[in-house]
């Protein structure tokens, strides 16, 4: 099954170059040009991936991650910033707020193939997560059937994460 990727961007160019990139990786990509499209969006649909800009009009990225993040439908799609936002303060307030990382705007292909590397959205792994997420939806109260597995992969992939920061 064919991987979705979500961008969520005020600015067309930023989305259409971002677009392009995770094309490459056979990914379908959706766009939002706000967060609150975004939101409208994800009460519909269950992208495999998130890109959040910061500064948009309205609510921000930030102010999106938290909401996403705090809606049990929504909880568990990871998130990217995808902004010119950049410093240790900005990268450690997105984290709080559940974001996996900071992508700058000018991101170089490889560092995005990365990214959908390590967040099992391409590559070998990607099946795995599948099983996960089709585990969470067969099994909603969040109870899975090989859960020691699901807890090593689970710290194999924040062990990833931290690494590559």
């Amino acid at each position: 099954m064919r991987k979705t990727a979500l961008i969520v961007d005020d600015s067309q160019t930023a989305r259409t170059v971002l677009q392009r990139m995770l094309e490459v990786h056979d990914l379908a990509v959706d766009n939002a040009g706000s967060a609150e499209d975004a939101l409208a969006y994800l009460s519909e649909n269950r992208p495999d991936i998130i890109f959040m800009d910061h500064e948009m009009p309205g609510m921000d990225g930030l102010q999106a991650v938290s909401a996403i993040k705090t809606n049990p439908a929504t909880a568990t799609i990871p998130i990217m910033m995808y902004t010119a936002q950049e410093g240790e303060l900005y990268v450690g307030q997105a984290r709080a707020l559940g974001a996996v990382g900071v992508l700058p705007k000018q991101v170089e292909p490889v560092e995005l193939t990365k990214v959908l590397e390590s967040l099992r959205v391409i590559g070998e792994d990607a099946e795995r997560r599948e099983h996960y997420l089709e585990a969470e939806d067969e099994h909603p109260s969040g109870e899975y059937p090989d859960l020691r597995k699901f807890d090593q992969d689970l710290g194999l992939l924040i062990q990833e994460l931290f690494d590559q920061q």
